[in-house]
């Protein structure tokens, strides 16, 4: 073969080569940006799961302070309750008459 023939096999090698790097370089990228969403999704998850738990930790002790205060209380609730079934016979009896 020729020089002239050689040449022209490099040249197609090196736009082949340059055509590959450009891909890789572009899959680096992407793979970079990838890895940076990872890490974003992954802090956010972690402050979903603290705020969670601490929403369920105030929960809790709400639930166990209504407790104490209901048992506290027996008559206040009885009274509250008594009042409020005096207010919706007295009601009943306005919707009637």
């Amino acid at each position: 073969m020729s020089n002239s023939r050689y040449a022209q096999v490099e040249n197609g090698n090196n736009q082949r080569l340059d055509e590959l790097a450009n891909k890789l370089s572009t899959f680096r990228r992407v793979n970079e940006e990838i890895g940076s969403d990872a890490r974003a999704d992954s802090s956010v998850m972690d402050q979903l799961q603290n705020q969670f738990g601490s929403m369920m930790l105030k929960l809790k002790n709400s639930s166990s302070r209504l407790t104490r205060s209901m048992r506290a209380g027996n008559n206040i609730w009885r009274m509250i309750g008594l009042s409020l079934l005096i207010f919706f016979i007295i009601y009943a009896l306005f919707k009637l008459f």
